[in-house]
């Protein structure tokens, strides 16, 4: 008769949790067709493919053009492919410390939206 591995047990009930668990925190941001003011505000602080998708998610999140001050891009790298796998696009408010935070993936997909450094997410989320 086999026993039970049951260390081998325990960390597949952990890692089914830990998976559930982050599955329910990290969902896609809401969207909505990119606000023409919004992306070129972005434009003018950097060019990248990405803006019109992140554009998209700032105005699902109904957060005005002419509250942005500053935005820029981080980047993630597959250094065994030397590809980028994620985009952060980093947003700077007026009204706030910190910055909302944009993540997207290699093909501009969103993610998920943060906020970091003090900041608020519009609306209180």
């Amino acid at each position: 008769m086999k026993t039970p591995n049951i260390a081998l047990a325990a960390t597949a009930g952990a890692l089914t949790l830990l998976t559930s668990a982050c599955a329910t925190y990290i969902s896609p941001p809401p969207v909505a067709q990119p606000d023409p003011a919004l992306l070129a505000v972005l434009n003018r602080h950097v060019t990248n493919d990405c803006n019109p998708q992140t554009a998209a998610v700032l105005t699902g999140m109904h957060l005005p053009a002419d509250n942005i001050r500053g935005f820029n891009y981080g980047i993630y790298r597959d250094e065994y492919r030397d590809t980028i796998v994620r985009w952060d696009g980093w947003v700077y408010l007026k009204d706030q410390p910190g910055a909302l935070v944009v993540t997207l993936d290699e093909d501009c997909r969103p993610i998920q939206i943060y906020a970091r450094e003090g900041a608020k997410l519009p609306g209180g989320r």
